[in-house]
């Protein structure tokens, strides 16, 4: 499953993109965590939702898959099976989108662990009931 709106290189680092091809990033890639983050964006329409920005000269790499060579790599990260990003918004606060996530669970069926207490959005679709947030 594709993204509506992310292509596959703002959604792993640059050396995963090359060494993997799009093709087999859409395969790996949590399709629940496609249809989260596009109903996060479709909701926070204004400025940009910023996962990995390595593609136009920018810092953030490791912010969705995280692969073994990632120097943030932890087998037991949701990043590492596909199932996480972190996001920066110019428009919106990260507590307002975490808030809004909280408050409409309708909306976000596949969120269920949400990082509090950061500046970024951290999002995972990890394999439980309720919605887990959690401290770094």
């Amino acid at each position: 499953m594709k993204s509506k709106h992310f292509k596959a290189y703002e959604l792993v680092s640059k050396e995963d993109y090359e060494k993997l091809g799009e093709a087999k990033i859409w395969e790996i890639l949590d399709p629940n965590l496609i249809k989260s983050i596009d109903t996060i964006k479709e909701n926070f329409p204004h400025g940009t939702m910023t996962i990995n920005n390595w593609f136009w000269g920018g810092d953030r790499n490791w912010s969705g898959l995280r692969t073994p060579q990632s120097k943030y790599y932890s087998f037991k990260s949701m990043h590492s099976w596909g199932k996480a990003i972190d996001a920066v918004f110019n428009q919106y606060d990260a507590e307002e989108v975490r808030s809004f996530i909280v408050a409409n669970p309708q909306l976000f069926p596949h969120i269920k662990g949400i990082e509090t207490d950061i500046s970024w959005l951290h999002i995972d679709t990890r394999n439980r009931e309720d919605v887990l947030l959690f401290k770094p």
